[in-house]
């Protein structure tokens, strides 16, 4: 499992998002490898939408952090156990 924090911006006017609006994205991905496990993170923010601007932060999280993980997070974690990838956003600040 890996985890990402990128620093994004839309492309497009959708519900929930404006042209030009800047967010941080959180993105889990259910792989091992760094390259595919970033791969498929940004293929799933560009398929929503978004353009990657820089990555914030890129993990494999431990068994112990995982553990420790806030609810927002767990959930997302979760999410991406059972559908193989999952992000959320939150704003910039």
């Amino acid at each position: 499992m890996r985890c990402f924090k990128f620093r994004v911006r839309s492309t497009l006017d959708a519900e929930g998002q404006k042209k030009g609006e800047r967010r941080f994205a959180h993105a889990w991905v259910n792989e091992k490898d760094l390259e595919k496990a970033e791969g498929r993170a940004r293929a799933l923010l560009a398929g929503q939408g978004w353009v990657i601007e820089s990555v914030e932060l890129s993990m494999a999280p431990t068994p112990e952090e995982v553990a420790r993980l806030d609810p927002v997070q767990s959930s997302a974690h979760r999410r991406a156990l059972s559908d193989g990838s999952y992000a959320y956003f939150s704003p910039l600040v």
